[in-house]
């Protein structure tokens, strides 16, 4: 008995021991890290892949596409393609470059605008779902112009690689609230849902049209921080590439956007808002403005019911924050002064929530999520379905209100405000 078990263990230990020949050696795969997606010119879509390029005496020298990256030795390269899907593209691919292509270190799925409002983008998506190795967690941008441009400039900032530079940039989604982390599951999926409709971040290019170097100096005139689409920033130099707001989506198709200012209001609505600096008119002197770092205070209120068939939507928000700074140099710190900050704040956010309410009713999208708070209202799911939340949500009417605290006033108990010599008053 003993030999006989002598015998098997042996057996088992030689087929351990016959090495894996169905191994896959590093080399032997190329890395996707970013996919865009445009329409096609000698075929129905155009797909661009990007992926980093191992040599074996280290970055490549050379121009755009192939040439060192500033993020040290990696350097990247791009292949454009047009097939008349995803998997076409993939096959195509593969006759010119001698690896097989991998995704599951993909950061970003890239689709033009184009695609998003032509209602292409379900079709395009079918296949890339399926693909075991692409992540539900992938996150999806649409793309301002090309996609494909975008792909081409996302370069290494500031000494990281091309896969933090992705995981950093999502990140500021909680640092500033001026756009979401939203992956690929967050639209797919969403697309066929009877609650809301769905939302994907806006991204561009920022080819530095809106930085003004000539001209008559700023006035006294006030602009709401953060209130641009992606690529209308006006700034110079830095990253190329910039995420801001998003695109508002009817089933597949693109139907409107919000900017980095209506991203905000939506994350505080849904209870999500992390963080963000505001910047308002100071109450007493509107030509100089008071700083607040804003935060969320507690999950929102919502309730909804109906009279008939008629929706009605009440939303409550509380958000509490921190004075940065006030200009005029006014007293605001006292248990007096303090509530004239907070009432202006509120005010100034209920407007804005009211407006970007109004906004997405217009395109009648409820991407506020109220339709989970409606369903509760049904008493079966058939019911529900029959009612057809999404169509009938551009005739809720909708009340908000909002309430906020300051905690803190920052390092300073009180402003003073700058003296000046008596021939200069």
């Amino acid at each position: 008995m003993k030999r006989i078990l002598a015998v098997a263990l042996l057996c088992v230990m030689a087929f351990m021991l016959a090495g894996c020949y169905d191994a896959k050696d590093i080399n032997d795969a190329a890395y996707i890290l970013l996919i865009g997606i445009d329409r096609g010119m000698s075929d129905k879509f155009r797909v661009t892949f990007k992926f980093p390029a191992f040599e074996a005496g280290g970055a490549q020298k050379g121009g755009r596409g192939g040439g060192e990256s500033p993020g040290g030795g990696l350097s990247y390269k791009t292949m454009t393609i047009d097939a008349p899907s995803f998997n076409a593209a993939l096959e195509l691919a593969n006759t010119s470059i001698p690896r097989a292509l991998n995704f599951m270190h993909a950061q970003f799925i890239v689709i033009s605008e184009d695609i998003a409002k032509a209602g292409l983008v379900g079709e395009f998506l079918a296949p890339i779902v399926r693909n075991s190795s692409i992540r539900y967690s992938t996150r999806l941008l649409i793309a301002r112009e090309s996609a494909a441009e975008f792909v081409e400039l996302l370069e290494p900032f500031g000494g990281s690689d091309i896969t933090r530079m992705c995981e950093n940039l999502i990140k500021q989604a909680q640092e500033t609230g001026l756009f979401a982390d939203l992956t690929l599951y967050d639209l797919h999926d969403c697309m066929t849902s009877p609650y809301h409709q769905p939302i994907a971040v806006l991204a561009a290019v920022n080819k530095d049209e809106n930085f003004i170097e000539k001209g008559p100096k700023w006035d006294t005139k006030y602009n709401i921080p953060g209130d641009y689409y992606a690529g209308d920033v006006p700034r110079k130099k830095g990253s190329k590439v910039e995420l801001l707001g998003l695109a508002v989506f009817n089933g597949d198709r693109m139907v409107g956007k919000l900017t980095g200012h209506e991203s905000r209001l939506l994350a505080m609505a849904k209870g999500v808002f992390q963080k963000g600096t505001y910047t308002i008119p100071d109450p007493k002197c509107p030509e100089l403005n008071v700083d607040l770092e804003v935060r969320e205070a507690r999950r929102p209120d919502i309730k909804v019911w109906f009279e008939g068939q008629k929706p009605f939507v009440s939303l409550k928000i509380y958000l509490e924050g921190d004075i940065n700074s006030i200009q005029s140099g006014i007293h605001y710190e006292t248990p007096e002064m303090l509530p004239v900050i907070e009432r202006a704040f509120e005010r100034f956010i209920k407007r804005e929530l009211d407006k970007a309410i109004e906004k997405t009713q217009r395109l009648n999208c409820d991407v506020f999520c109220f339709g989970h708070i409606a369903v509760k209202k049904f008493a079966t799911i058939p019911e529900w379905e029959a009612y057809d939340w999404n169509s009938h949500y551009k005739d809720a009417e909708i009340y908000t209100e909002v309430d906020f605290k300051i905690r803190r006033t920052g390092t300073m108990i009180y402003s003073s405000k700058i003296k000046y010599s008596e021939e200069d008053k």
